[in-house]
């Protein structure tokens, strides 16, 4: 009796739980035998579904289309063998970049498409639809009379869950059994659950990096078993194509950036969006190459005075005034001579900033000095920390690049701006 398994990858995130496709029996493991060892498995039919919105990156995407080639190396790529079909998904399916069953028969020509897939870094993550879409375009294609599976590859939480849950239950009831691959500290793992609806049929890992480290594990399970009797026929393992590296953003390109915003302003509950958004894009391994400095209207501007200052009511008061004044556009216009080499810039280095928007503001002026920083060449970016003016925003378009578009949240719009940068290389 011949097997079919359909294995759909979606990539999720975070620290690896038990996993276990369940066919120990007719399934067997990979021969041992060094380096190149090679799968003698039943045919089988396998779907990678991969997650390509923009929270991903394109450093992440190279690696889980290079974690896809290593995991399909093992094994015999053929009509009567193993057939692979891959799916990419944010938004929408990439349906452009969809690898059918028949497409490639050849392991060779397989991974040399699959290290060409693109990264269309979308700005939704809609892993219901994907999961719909391998339902009723792709799995229809697999071979009869074989078990089907789908592997589920991404890096946090789908845009709509209970959609996802919903299609994830119905590829179930037709028959798939589903797992799920989470990739990053902050996936919902009840989630994967309900995409695999089992614990059991789930991977969580921290990075990309660690994609590897589970792949023995999966194939393993995928492999015919070789009669002790019989040896196996001589095959030779190619393997797969290299993959562009990922390169580490600035490397050859350093950046330094400056992240403008006053906390008067903006207010204690805007501040720690801030905060938020700052701690995100320092924590991507793409900003090792980063110099990084804020600009704030934190002491000594906010500082009190003290008791022999002022000898008048009437200075006392013009004091007290210059609290309530936003100072947001002084501190703009600071940036065309932030850069210079006493204050850390670094003559070789691209000149960024990330201006913070929240609330009444004098427009004109934030255009005015905006408009000065770029034409010393900054490249400016507005963050959204809350409640800014959706009009004021789409205006400063024609002076840099509004991060409000990818959503309200820091952790979203520090994702775009990473990309953004990191795009530009």
């Amino acid at each position: 009796m011949m097997f079919r398994v359909a294995v759909a990858l979606v990539l999720f995130g975070a620290i690896i739980t038990a996993f276990d496709i369940g066919h120990s029996e007719e399934l067997a493991k990979r021969k041992v035998g060094g380096p190149n060892m090679v799968c003698y498995q039943h045919p089988l039919d396998i779907v990678f579904i991969l997650d390509a919105s923009s929270s991903i990156w394109a450093q992440n995407f190279t690696k889980a289309i290079a974690f896809v080639n290593s995991f399909i190396a093992p094994y015999e790529i053929g009509p009567r063998k193993v057939r692979v079909a891959i799916e990419t998904y944010a938004d929408v399916v990439y349906t452009q970049d969809v690898i059918n069953f028949n497409d490639f028969l050849t392991r060779e020509s397989l991974q040399k498409r699959i290290a060409g897939l693109k990264w269309h870094h979308g700005s939704r993550t809609e892993t219901g639809m994907g999961i719909a879409y391998m339902t009723d375009n792709i799995m229809p294609k697999s071979r009869p009379d074989l078990p089907k599976i789908c592997i589920v590859i991404t890096d946090g939480k789908s845009q709509d869950s209970e959609k996802t849950a919903a299609e994830a239950e119905r590829a179930r009831d037709a028959g798939i059994e589903m797992f799920a691959i989470g990739v990053s500290r902050a996936v919902n793992a009840s989630e994967l659950e309900a995409i695999a609806g089992d614990p059991d049929r789930v991977i969580i890992v921290e990075t990309y990096s660690e994609l590897e480290a589970i792949k023995d594990k999966l194939s393993g399970k995928t492999c015919k078993k070789i009669p002790t009797t019989t040896p196996p026929p001589t095959t030779t393992t190619t393997p797969p194509p290299t993959t562009p590296a990922a390169e580490e953003c600035g490397m050859d390109n350093p950046t330094d950036i400056y992240y403008v915003f006053d906390p008067a302003y903006l207010g204690m509950e805007r501040v720690n969006w801030v905060t938020q958004f700052i701690t995100h894009t320092l924590s991507a391994q793409e900003f090792l190459h980063m110099r990084v400095g804020v600009i704030s209207g934190s002491c000594p501007l906010d500082a009190g005075f003290n008791l022999k200052e002022y000898g008048s009511v009437a200075d006392v008061e013009e004091r007290l005034r210059g609290y309530d004044k936003p100072r947001l556009t002084k501190l703009i216009g600071s940036l065309t001579s932030a850069y210079k080499r006493r204050e850390g810039g670094r003559p070789n280095a691209r000149k960024v900033a990330v201006i913070f928007i929240g609330g009444k503001i004098d427009q004109v002026a934030v255009i005015r000095n905006a408009q000065a920083a770029r034409e010393a060449g900054v490249d400016v970016y507005f963050a959204d920390a809350g409640n800014a003016d959706p009009g004021f925003l789409d205006a400063l378009n024609e002076i840099g690049f509004n991060l409000a578009r990818a959503g309200r949240g820091a952790r979203r719009q520090a994702l775009a701006f990473v990309e953004e940068i990191c795009g530009r290389y």
